[in-house]
């Protein structure tokens, strides 16, 4: 019986780890940027506020996105055995399909929330919940791509 090559989930997870490593990167440089726009409006306290508020919508995602991690982790190892019948490769297409569509709703949420926040001249609070969505979408993305590493890690070790 042929064995399983994880090599393409491999490459998958190394370029994970960078996509990671750039979105840290993006995060601090949108954390320095967002502290002095607050400075500038002379209410500093607000940028702790919108980091506290991110963290605990963070708290409220976790587990959803674990669990999506969790299972498009199964479909890639599931997807790395040898010898699939055509049966296994369209239902394997179809959990991919249905895991890219929950990840694109997701990004579409964020996006669609952050262009219908108002002008911070006609809402006092806009730089609050500007700073508050995107500090949480990128600590989403980076929670996926964390939980996505651990998990095929976790898989590909259960199944060795």
């Amino acid at each position: 019986m042929a064995s399983v090559d994880f090599k393409k989930l491999n490459r998958q997870m190394m370029v994970y780890r960078i996509v990671q490593t750039i979105l840290t990167g993006l995060l601090i440089v949108l954390a320095i940027v967002f502290q002095g726009q607050f400075v500038a409006l002379n209410k500093p306290g607000q940028f702790v506020s919108s980091v506290v508020a991110s963290l605990a919508v963070q708290l409220l995602l976790i587990y959803p996105v674990y669990r999506l991690a969790w299972r498009d982790a199964g479909v890639e190892i599931e997807g790395s055995a040898p010898n699939l019948s055509a049966e296994q490769l369209t239902a394997l297409r179809k959990k991919r399909l249905i895991g890219d569509l929950w990840k694109f709703c997701g990004v579409a949420f964020f996006m669609v929330f952050v262009s219908l926040v108002p002008d911070a001249k006609k809402a006092a609070g806009a730089p609050l919940v500007l700073a508050s969505t995107i500090f949480s979408f990128l600590l989403t993305c980076l929670m996926y791509f964390q939980c996505f590493n651990f998990s095929a890690r976790k898989r590909m070790k259960m199944g060795l």
